[in-house]
């Protein structure tokens, strides 16, 4: 049996962040529901929208996604910000209403342009897929850059990848992927972590910094992020930005390995002839340990 079945049974498989999984806007203030009520009947759009989100949470009420729907038509229609993004969201998700793509980004606009930064975010992401709207990697740039001066995360993160990948009519920015990247790796996303890594690496958008490099990927790393842990993997074979070491390679391959992230694969196989039994057996050992805290 192979060092990579072995732990292939461990895992249970990478959850990727969906493109489009999209929060809903919240209050955090306690709601005096009766109050709220008679206030959402009288035609207050701030109630309906609050009435409508308690409905879609079921906070103190029963879930019913049919009557969250119905009152954040009537907050959003009266132009509500936040029941617009709500009612956008539920359109896309097909909640409370039958799934349609074009009158969610016809709502997100509709907030987006009042500001709220979510909105924006939602909005890029479907402009970046032509997910309801023409496919437009420009517009939705703008989107993005919008929400991030805000201090969106999500939106740092795919303004960077947009400048790191580039697009249809939208050039590869090495320096403004790294601008943006940063902020969203130094805000926690491994993702962000994992591509910094790379910049730092390659020497792209920033001066080569093989500790940088090796500071991010492991960041990336130990969050679940499968192709930094690879990245990781493969400098401590070398000793690239770390102290080379062949039992945490053997680690941080086996991890990713069992993932199937194909990179990982290849070099382990080469790899792993010339460890000793103790350094396969530590290695497993300790990919192990980390897998099952991951769980």
């Amino acid at each position: 049996m192979t060092l990579i079945s072995v732990f292939s049974r461990v895992f249970r498989g990478h959850i990727f962040l969906a493109l489009f999984a999209l929060a809903t806007l919240a209050s955090a203030a306690p709601l005096d529901l009766p109050a709220t009520k008679v206030a959402a009947d009288k035609g207050d759009a701030d109630a309906q929208f609050q009435l409508g989100r308690v409905y879609f949470k079921g906070e103190g009420v029963a879930q019913d996604d049919t009557k969250a729907f119905k009152l954040f038509v009537k907050a959003a229609e009266q132009g509500n910000p936040k029941a617009q993004h709500n009612l956008a969201s539920m359109y896309f998700d097909g909640r409370g209403v039958e799934r349609d793509e074009a009158k969610a980004a016809e709502w997100y606009l509709k907030s987006a342009e009042q500001g709220t930064s979510l909105a924006q975010t939602a909005l890029g992401s479907m402009l970046l897929a032509g997910k309801g709207v023409q496919k437009d990697s420009k517009n939705a740039a703008s989107w993005f850059e919008k929400a991030a001066a805000q201090g969106d995360a999500n939106a740092r993160l795919q303004l960077g990848e947009l400048y790191y990948f580039g697009g249809e009519s939208f050039p590869n920015d090495d320096k403004q992927a790294a601008q943006w990247l940063l902020l969203a790796a130094e805000n926690g996303n491994a993702r962000a972590q994992n591509l910094m890594g790379i910049l730092y690496e390659e020497n792209r958008g920033v001066q080569e910094n093989p500790k940088e490099a090796a500071k991010w990927f492991l960041k990336a790393a130990e969050q679940g992020d499968v192709k930094a842990q690879s990245n990781i993997g493969r400098l401590y074979t070398t000793g690239y930005g770390v102290e080379k070491n062949p039992v945490t390679a053997c680690k941080w391959l086996l991890i990713s390995s069992a993932q199937k992230e194909v990179t990982a694969i290849n070099l382990l196989e080469d790899f792993q002839k010339g460890l000793n039994q103790v350094e396969l057996a530590e290695g497993q050992r300790l990919a192990k340990e980390f897998l099952a805290k991951a769980k």
